[in-house]
């Protein structure tokens, strides 16, 4: 149970939050450098907390850490990388010792070759580390390694996977929410403000106007809402939206004592309903995947040839028109649909080796039939779509209500793993489907490229 306390101005939190990154990164250091041995180079802070936006909340006498505080731990190329069990020991261990210090939270530790920061590709996750990421301990200059490029030569379907990412993220946290609609816990309202947050992200850099940052994202998407220029073609009208991500941002940069709290103040109590959540959600989700395909119907080399000319134009026009008449379902074939050969072999080929060859043969059968079609990653943002889009819950009470319950059977068909290879029986509620979805996230798709 959360124990409010007084209000925080945002000096106080900024300070309190700079002494709490200092506690996690101190205690980090000091139980890998000596755990991982000889060969580790480097530790590298990533993600909100290195580009000091992470969350902090109160909760009783100690602090909160919503999120996951992000380390990559970079070896020597020719180091053997820690196994899985003592990753997950050191991460246990760090976070025991920053409770005792007042300070809970997820601390994620992923262990890498210098390879792996060399052969980045352009993405928003090696912009942004490239950008923001911090050395808290070892060779200082080992972020030049990764390649420099420009926002620009980030792949629109990156943004797109991100949105896909936070759908999933957000699956995790739908029981809970069900059970307590009026939640006093911050996490459902936190997931919901990540996912306006990266929303944002995704439609920006669809926009050509990707920041790394939440405050320069939330003032680009203002500036775009009062462009009526820009206005035109969207998913939605964008000063809602733009309204409810400034909100979000403030929100997340000064949680202080709470998430969300200042929602009816503001006017936004409609930023915390699931359906409204779920419709810029959906509509964001759609907008993107017509444009993909749109785009992959015509080679990189030749299409600015081509949108110079009426023609093309026309034919653009045509194909975004004869999409948007398509069901959800069937915009994700088509695009399951394109994905080449050789990105579904290694996909699967990873999945195999994450899941074990001894735990995992009898789903091969399946797994080729799959195969076929998609990748592991492409299925699983296809249930997650599936299940996001069809139930509807509002945290200020209105329940859960699945829309069509014979089709929790056909989401979880498509899932590399199915329940019982991760501890779950064979009911087929939708409470089911959604550990599924996120047991298979975070399985074969977090922490892998492909």
């Amino acid at each position: 149970m959360i124990h409010k306390t007084r209000p925080v101005s945002s000096e106080d939190t900024a300070r309190g939050a700079a002494a709490l990154k200092s506690a996690v990164c101190q205690r980090t250091v000091q139980l890998c450098e000596g755990q991982c041995g000889s060969g580790l180079l480097a530790l590298l802070l990533t993600g909100s907390l290195a580009r000091d936006e992470a969350t902090f909340v109160r909760e009783g006498e100690r602090w909160k850490l919503l999120g996951d505080a992000e380390f990559l731990l970079v070896f020597d190329q020719n180091a053997v990388l820690p196994p899985s069990s003592i990753i997950d020991r050191l991460e246990q261990e760090i976070e025991h010792n920053l409770l005792q210090q007042g300070l809970s939270g997820h601390v994620e530790l992923s262990p890498v070759h210098t390879r792996y920061l060399r052969t980045m590709p352009p993405e928003i996750l090696a912009y942004e580390l490239r950008t923001y990421g911090q050395v808290v301990w070892g060779e200082r200059q080992i972020l030049s390694l990764i390649p420099a490029f420009s926002p620009s030569d980030i792949p629109l379907e990156d943004g797109w996977r991100m949105l896909c990412n936070r759908m999933v993220e957000f699956i995790e946290v739908i029981d809970p929410a069900v059970e307590k609609p009026v939640d006093p816990s911050p996490h459902g309202r936190y997931r919901m403000i990540k996912l306006y947050l990266d929303m944002a992200t995704s439609f920006l850099l669809f926009q050509g106007a990707y920041a790394p940052t939440y405050l320069e994202r939330a003032e680009r998407l203002r500036a775009l809402a009062e462009d009526p220029e820009a206005n035109r073609n969207c998913p939605f009208p964008l000063r809602g939206f733009a309204e409810r991500v400034v909100h979000a941002t403030q929100v997340k940069l000064q949680a202080g004592d709470g998430v969300g709290a200042q929602a009816a103040e503001e006017g936004l109590e409609g930023m915390f309903s699931w359906a409204e959540l779920v419709n810029y959600a959906r509509r964001l989700w759609r907008w993107e995947l017509e444009r993909l395909l749109s785009e992959r119907w015509v080679a990189p080399p030749f299409r600015a040839c081509l949108e110079r000319s009426e023609g093309a134009a026309c034919r653009s026009k045509a194909r975004r028109d004869e999409l948007s008449k398509v069901s959800d379902r069937e915009l994700m074939r088509r695009w399951m649909r394109l994905q080449p050969v050789r990105k579904r072999l290694r996909g699967w080929a990873s999945a195999l080796r994450r899941c074990g060859w001894h735990r995992s043969w009898r789903h091969w059968p399946r797994w080729v039939k799959l195969g076929w079609r998609a990748s592991p990653r492409y299925w699983v943002y296809a249930a997650a779509s599936e299940f996001f889009f069809r139930f509807r819950v509002n945290l200020r009470g209105d329940g859960l209500a699945p829309e069509v319950d014979s089709q929790v059977r056909t989401i979880r068909s498509w899932l590399p793993v199915a329940g019982d290879l991760c501890g779950i029986g064979e009911n087929l509620g939708w409470r089911e489907v959604a550990a599924d979805i996120a047991w298979n996230y975070r399985a074969f798709l977090k922490t892998t490229r492909l």
